[in-house]
Parts: structure tokens; sequence; C-alpha cells
């Protein structure tokens, strides 16, 4: 949606039609938008495409909660709204539930394969990446299996995750570095694949898990290295940790987003560690004249 922005002098309409004072830095319209100024409007009508927030790092928020009741080999996690899944890559083969506050809801189901290494929640299904059997499974809210996709051309499936009607799954040839993204859209008899892109300049055969923020693509090394993607499997150049203690230890799993805070597992520790997302706001496109204000739109 592009934006309309008009008025030069005193004072600028934006798509509410809601005045705000021209030498404003930040403005928040009667809808709830939230946009940022620099400058002045020196032309009558000038448009702006949409912006969006970016994330652009983690920084560790001094919380985490144990999960070693329940686990020795955390792997994935998913935010579900309102509950934690972690899964359980090697002992159980089960996905775990926990509160906000990491507190275990004594619920779990027993997937079907022998190693779990992602798991994603889209809002009515859990997507779980089987890693041993090259397959990415699909669970319903009550851990019931649905459906399945078979991931072909490399072994070691380690991460999924889904933007839109697209289930992207993370492969790794064990023992090599050749880590790519498949993405799959999805037919009521499964899914049909689209463009394979790799990872292999920035994970090098070291990926471990990949999640989303619903805009970008995220994929996480062992050594807890997260590298930024576009859909199109473009690097962005946004790269953070979330090694907290900075330990040398090579066992970091999975991440997960919740709202502006980040959830990533570790191995060694068997725990959970909270991040607090560091954001900047970014413009995709703009048009404008020269000398014009740059509204930038902050979602």
């Amino acid at each position: 949606m592009a934006v309309t922005l008009g008025g030069a002098g005193g004072g600028s309409e934006v798509n509410d039609n809601k005045v705000i004072n021209s030498f404003d830095s930040l403005i928040t319209t009667a809808s709830g938008e939230k946009w940022l100024q620099s400058g002045t409007l020196n032309s009558d009508t000038t448009t702006y495409a949409d912006a969006t927030s970016l994330t652009t790092g983690a920084t560790y928020a001094n919380t985490n909660w144990s999960i070693a009741s329940q686990m020795t080999h955390p792997s994935g996690i998913t935010w579900d709204g309102s509950f934690f899944w972690v899964c359980d890559r090697l002992n159980t083969n089960a996905i775990f539930k926990y509160n906000a506050a990491g507190v275990y809801q004594s619920v779990n189901f027993t997937t079907t394969d022998s190693e779990n290494m992602g798991v994603f929640w889209d809002g009515s299904y859990f997507y779980v990446a089987g890693s041993n059997a090259g397959v990415v499974h699909r669970y319903n809210s009550s851990g019931a299996k649905d459906t399945s996709w078979a991931i072909t051309g490399l072994s070691g499936i380690v991460g999924v995750a889904k933007i839109g009607s697209v289930v992207y799954a993370f492969v790794q040839s064990f023992g090599g570095a050749s880590d790519v993204v498949k993405p799959y859209s999805l037919t009521s008899s499964g899914g049909t694949l689209g463009t394979t892109f790799s990872t292999n300049s920035q994970t090098g055969g070291q990926l471990q898990d990949l999640s989303t923020d619903g805009t970008f693509l995220y994929a996480t090394v062992t050594t807890g290295v997260v590298f930024q993607y576009t859909t199109s499997g473009d690097y962005t150049g946004v790269t953070f940790s979330v090694n907290p203690l900075s330990s040398s230890a090579t066992s970091f799993g999975g991440i997960a987003f919740k709202g502006t805070e980040l959830y990533s597992t570790n191995e060694t520790d068997d725990k959970v560690f909270k991040f607090n997302v560091t954001e900047s706001v970014g413009l995709i496109t703009k048009v404008s004249t020269d000398g014009g204000t740059i509204y930038t739109r902050i979602l």
C-alpha cells in the first residue's frame, strides 16, 4: 500500500486524514500507524511505499530456564501464541510444551521420527523436520500426524519454517558443506518444490535450524550465529549471536520469535535462553522529489 502525503508548508495528511505537524519526527495516525519523518515536505504531493522494521540483532535478557527434567538434547523451538514447544531430538522423539515463563505443562506428543531437529507452528499445524527420515511432517494441535513431505536431493533436514503458504525446509548434507533451503508451496496432496537456494557461504555446513519472524528467514549454526535471508534466498548482511555466555560449545539448536523477543535452545546446558530483538527502521522502496521529506512507516 502506498500512502500519499500532501500539503507542503504547515502540515501533511496521512492516509486516514489526520493532519500532523510537518516538523514532528514520530507520527502516530488515528488508525494507529506509526511514521517516521525527517526534514520538511517541499512537494505538494509525494507518494511513498510501505516500509518495515527490520530485525538487526538480539541482546541477551539475562533470563533462561532449564528443560533438563524433560530432555537432554533440545533442538527446535516454536511459539504458538500462548506456549512454547521444544523438540527432544534424540531420547524421547517428543515435543514438549512450556508456558511463557518456561514451566513445563506436563504435555507432549511423540513424533514418528528418531531425530527431530526443527518444529514450527503456523497457527493451525506443527511442521516438524524429521532429520533421519528426510521428511517434513505436519501434526495437528493434538499431536496427530496429518501429512508428510519427502525432501529429496540431500540428507539431513535440520529446520523448518512457514511463511504464507510456503514451507521452507532447511537441508544439510551431513559431513559436508552443502546447506540449502528448499521452499515448498503447499497443495492439498502435498507440496510443490520452488527455487532452492544455498546458505553455504554463511552457514558452511554447520546449520542447525531455520526460523522466521514472518518476513525474513533466519538460519542458525551450531556456534550460535544467526544469519538473515529474504524469502528468495538473498543474504541481507544481518547476522547476530545467540550465544549469551560466549561459550565455545557447538551445541546451539533452534530459535523462535515471540513478538520482540527471541528464544534459543542449548544442548550443553539443556536450557532455553531469552533475548530482546534489536530492530531498525528500513525503507524497502520510496518515491520522492528532490528535497522532499521521507516518511518511513514503522510496522
